[in-house]
């Protein structure tokens, strides 16, 4: 079964660059003989999580497509695949899409389309542009795969029965760096976030709800322009409790999650965030907020706890979510373990690559 992978891997980081890094290295090494695997890279020049505008990113994206579509041309006459598959961000990407998804069925490839963000309802419910284009995308692909249970409920009300759900993988370099640092203890009162700080991951209300805790130390890892640290740090009223570290090297950022009381989360919209993954892993007690897989990921199951979860932009509910976790030894206790236990059993990279090689042999 030769399949052909098209996403982003060597250009600006983001969750998809992440995925297809994970999918990769397991392929090299787990020696899968009913998998022949072409990785195409299709890098972007602009970031999905720094957003410099629409106009800024359609012309930027143009260049890009241009360049993307051309390299896929030469890639599938130069050899037969059995299956493409190819991860979108959606937005003005679906017409590159749409295009790539036409050019294999010309070519008799049969196809995935592979959703990797959070947003299918909310773009259903605008019924706009993006939506008559996503919509056009998944009747052309032979499968359309979602990340989360709302994307994949609202395709399906929609009368679309080629849907299928995938969950990211957790790296396994997480293990190996977390059994590197079995020695590394909790610091009580230590509130983590970590991610590119834009206004969309709710840092602002992170700060705003941190400054009615008690004894508390707010830690904010991530890339961080000057403008947003001089905001943040005046909404703190200057205060000691709040660190701005900037980016660190992955090894640090997963310790500072097995050092951090409690992981918080407060983001707008999201996917299915590798953040929320690794601090399972970590054993973190988490706070985040109710959108796209997050609410699947740490969902009470059975009387268990995994998390607390808050409405995004709601800083009363953030602060109380914060306040209940930090205070409650017992509560704490129990997420760290279940959560630890969940992401072990269900998204190991083993078990999200058996459910892949399901998706694509049900292609043929």
């Amino acid at each position: 079964m030769k399949i052909l992978l098209a996403s982003p891997y060597r250009g600006v980081p983001g969750g998809i660059t992440r995925w297809t890094e994970h999918i990769l290295n397991y392929y090299n090494s787990a020696d899968d003989k009913d998998v022949d695997l072409t990785h195409l890279d299709m890098n972007r020049s602009v970031s999905v999580d720094i957003d410099p505008g629409l106009l800024y990113r359609i012309v930027r994206g143009l260049k890009d497509y241009k360049r993307i579509v051309k390299d896929f041309k030469t890639c599938i006459l130069r050899e037969h695949f059995d299956v493409l598959h190819l991860v979108s961000s959606a937005s003005i990407s679906l017409t590159k899409d749409i295009y790539m998804l036409r050019l294999a069925k010309k070519h008799s490839l049969k196809t995935v389309i592979h959703f990797h963000f959070g947003r299918i309802p909310e773009i259903a419910v605008k019924n706009n542009w993006e939506w008559k284009l996503l919509q056009k995308v998944v009747r052309l692909a032979d499968k359309a795969v979602v990340i989360d249970q709302f994307s994949y409920d609202t395709l399906m009300g929609r009368g679309f029965d080629n849907v299928v759900m995938l969950p990211n993988p957790i790296a396994p370099a997480v293990n190996e760096i977390i059994r590197e640092n079995a020695g590394v203890e909790r610091k009580p009162g230590t509130v983590l976030f970590t991610g590119h700080m834009v206004r969309t991951k709710g840092i602002y209300e992170l700060v705003d709800a941190c400054r009615g805790l008690d004894n508390i130390r707010l830690k904010m890892v991530g890339y961080v322009t000057p403008d947003v640290r001089a905001e943040l740090q005046e909404l703190s009223g200057n205060a000691d409790w709040l660190e701005i570290t900037g980016e660190k090297p992955y090894g640090e950022v997963i310790k500072d999650m097995l050092e951090c009381d409690v992981f918080v989360l407060p983001t707008y919209t999201e996917g299915f965030p590798n953040v929320i993954l690794e601090s399972m892993a970590c054993g973190c007690a988490i706070v985040s907020t109710d959108v796209g897989a997050i609410p699947e990921m740490l969902a009470e199951e059975s009387g268990r706890r995994y998390g607390i979860l808050v409405e995004p932009r709601n800083v009363r509910q953030l602060r109380d979510a914060m306040r209940e976790m930090l205070g409650n030894e017992q509560l704490k206790t129990e997420c760290r373990m279940n959560v630890r236990e969940r992401v072990n059993e269900r998204y190991n990279i083993q078990s999200v690559w058996n459910r892949l090689t399901e998706i694509w042999k049900s292609c043929l």
